[in-house]
């Protein structure tokens, strides 16, 4: 988790290629936390490659499972990246689901690395 906060971090203040240098050394360290691919997810879908970000929330979805703190990132980043990808009608339920559980980090429609840790 060190690994993720300190990617959270270097994200927060605007060093992508150093928040996703934690992010794949925690990916190393540990292949199956959920947290690491959720950040690396929320990272890609909003300030890189949408497609490959809905591929790592896939995996973060698959370890976190039915986990109720996650739901309203899973469900936002899913939205954003559909949206991203020219599917908006595929992404407007998700982000309104995450608007819902989630409104103080939601509302805007986009969520921060901040607001994520």
């Amino acid at each position: 988790m060190r690994l993720v906060l300190a990617g959270l971090d270097a994200d927060t203040r605007g060093r992508g290629a150093e928040a996703t240098s934690s992010y794949q050394r925690a990916l190393q360290v540990d292949p199956n936390n959920p947290y690491a691919w959720l950040a690396l997810a929320r990272q890609e879908v909003f300030e890189g490659d949408p497609d490959r970000g809905l591929s790592h929330l896939d995996k973060a979805q698959a370890l976190l499972g039915t986990d109720e703190r996650a739901a309203a990132h899973l469900a936002g980043i899913r939205g954003a990246g559909l949206v991203a990808i020219g599917k908006r009608p595929l992404g407007e339920p998700f982000l309104r689901e995450a608007r819902e559980l989630a409104p103080d980090a939601w509302a805007d429609g986009k969520l921060d690395a901040s607001e994520l840790r």
